[in-house]
């Protein structure tokens, strides 16, 4: 029945000589197109994230000699400011029909245009002060051993539960599994001087908002009314390396959103587009909130119609519709896109100062860790003492 209505309609408005209307219609995988028809997509937008990250590299001066401290990893962080940027493209999943002479195919963008994603219009920065605030993370903890970590921190455990110690029994134990994780700790001298290493490498990846995908480097899941995307390509990186930041970014799901009346209609007269509408979205490191733009997503926005009149009269329209194209065009388009994808460029980055500073830092740092194991084995002496 449903047929039937669209072919008498496309009948009328193909005979009848005084009639000036356009219609608008799904189109269909099997229909072929007829004289005066155009077919057309519209228009979505894709994220381009360049994502910065600092390796983090381990290394000991160790009598004088520079080698890599190879009991700790390369911890990779992210420290710089996320740039987010939007891309043009059809949406091949939502096509019509337009069927009648008034619309030159003028009017219709060429994808062949857009295939080399030059027309990209930057959206956002999040700041580095919001992600350094947020990342904090001790230089020594950079240079520590698996055993020098978790003896720290089964010491700061001790400390914040030292009222649950009831005998002298097990004081006597805490103590002496105290003292050996103190001798855990390095000693950091003139003859063993760790470092941190800093190179920088951008990771550039691009996501389709209302989308859901996965491969490697990336996923999407669905959680209530958004889709999350998370980033963590850790498959880029060397072995003997910790990724430390996960990044996700949280966009509406497109299947909440009335897509259009036509879909309960046969055809419609005028053009049918997609306004854009206005959607936030929130970028999250780990799960640190960032500062968010709002973005005018077309894929987010309310199906209307327009007139041929209108459209010819609008010379600020914000109708964006693309010329559709065959099967194996549209293949073209997704390799271009493609190609900006998981790339990884090396960075130009100075990273002597950073290598004198880390080493204060981390002299400092151990220097105070040692201090409050004293302090524990002092506070144990006196629970000891106590019981």
């Amino acid at each position: 029945m449903k047929n039937t209505l669209l072919y008498f309609v496309l009948i009328l408005v193909s005979f009848s000589s005084c009639s000036k209307k356009s219609y608008t219609a799904l189109y269909r995988e099997d229909a072929l197109l007829g004289q005066n028809e155009i077919k057309y997509n519209l228009s979505k937008n894709l994220l381009k994230l360049e994502i910065i990250y600092t390796l983090n590299e381990p290394r000991v001066f160790k009598n004088g000699i520079d080698q890599a401290l190879t009991s700790s990893a390369t911890k990779i962080t992210i420290e710089d400011p996320l740039k987010i940027s939007k891309l043009l493209v059809a949406d091949q999943s939502k096509t019509f029909v337009l069927k009648g002479n008034q619309v030159s195919e003028d009017y219709f963008l060429n994808p062949d245009e857009f295939e080399n994603m030059a027309n990209t219009e930057t959206v956002s920065d999040v700041f580095g002060e919001n992600i350094c605030k947020t990342t904090s993370v001790s230089k020594s903890s950079y240079t520590d051993s698996r055993k020098e970590a978790e003896a720290y921190g089964a010491v700061i455990e001790i400390l914040d539960n030292l009222s649950k110690i009831k005998t002298k029994v097990d004081a006597d134990y805490t103590l002496d599994l105290v003292s050996l994780y103190k001798s855990q700790i390095t000693t950091v001298n003139e003859d063993f001087k760790p470092y941190i290493k800093k190179s920088k490498v951008k990771y550039t990846v691009i996501i389709d908002p209302s989308d859901i995908d996965s491969t490697e480097g990336k996923w999407s899941t669905v959680n209530n009314e958004n889709i999350l995307h998370t980033i963590y390509p850790s498959h880029i990186f060397k072995d003997n390396t910790m990724l430390m930041d996960t990044v996700t970014m949280v966009t509406p799901n497109l299947e909440n959103y009335k897509l259009s009346f036509l879909e309960h209609k046969d055809a419609v007269e005028g053009l049918v587009y997609r306004s854009p509408s206005s959607e936030t979205f929130d970028v999250k490191v780990n799960n640190h909130l960032l500062q968010g733009d709002a973005l005018q997503l077309s894929q987010f926005g309310t199906m209307k119609v327009i007139s041929v009149d209108e459209l010819k009269g609008d010379i600020d329209s914000d109708v964006i519709l693309f010329r559709a194209k065959e099967t194996q065009h549209a293949l073209v388009q997704n390799e271009s896109v493609s190609s900006l994808n998981d790339t990884v460029e090396l960075l130009d980055f100075d990273s002597n100062e950073t290598v004198e500073s880390s080493q204060i830092a981390i002299r400092n740092e151990y220097k105070e860790k040692l201090e409050k194991i004293d302090l524990l084995i002092n506070k144990l002496k006196e629970r000891k003492k106590e019981l």
